[in-house]
């Protein structure tokens, strides 16, 4: 009942994450340049504090955060028994996700919708749209930091034709204002509640 659905909705992702790309050949290349998991105990020094001790959480003195940082410990822990898989992979597989995934929103058929499919038996009819958010990890996107005035931005396409994500959709880091040789290209990552 104390359980966030947001962070337990990261950590099922976490788990696809690992089961789909971290042992796959083909995305060896973006997997190989993501931070590696912490090996010393208390890993204060890396990532996150979902890998620290219940003693250095406890110190943050922010009551809540600490309470939601434990949470998710458990979470973590219940879900990589469930699921049989090593606690920390999925805690690092979780982070992974959950500081690189760029959240995006698409059209998709409202599945309370209950319009029937076509008019008069024959002519197809367009169903009801709802608004889906959609989170894509995006390699290499780590090398533009964020930037309150970025120089660059992150488009997005969908299929033309659909309006919608598919196999033909693309994402493109596209310049603002000219950006000389040399110079740190910069994105937003989002402001206010949004923000990474």
């Amino acid at each position: 009942e104390n359980w966030s659905e947001d962070d337990l909705d990261d950590i099922y992702q976490g788990l696809y994450f690992h089961n789909s790309f971290v042992n796959n050949g083909e995305y060896a290349p973006y997997v190989s340049g993501l931070p590696r998991l912490p090996t010393s105990g208390d890993a204060v020094e890396g990532l996150t504090p979902d890998f620290w001790s219940e003693e250095t959480i406890q110190g943050l003195g922010v009551p809540s955060f600490v309470e939601r940082i434990i949470n998710r410990k458990q979470m973590v822990q219940e879900v990589a028994k469930k699921n049989d898989i090593d606690e920390n992979e999925l805690r690092w597989a979780t982070f992974m996700v959950r500081s690189r995934r760029f959240t995006t929103w698409n059209m998709v058929d409202d599945p309370n919708s209950e319009d029937d499919e076509s008019v008069f038996g024959v002519f197809p009819k367009r169903k009801k749209k709802v608004e889906r958010v959609q989170g894509f990890l995006l390699p290499l996107i780590d090398m533009a930091n964020h930037a309150n005035d970025p120089n660059a931005a992150l488009k997005i396409s969908v299929n033309m034709w659909t309006r919608e994500f598919d196999e033909t959709s693309t994402f493109a880091i596209r310049a603002l204002q000219p950006i000389k040789k040399g110079e740190e290209v910069t994105i937003s990552y989002g402001d206010g509640d949004s923000t990474s």
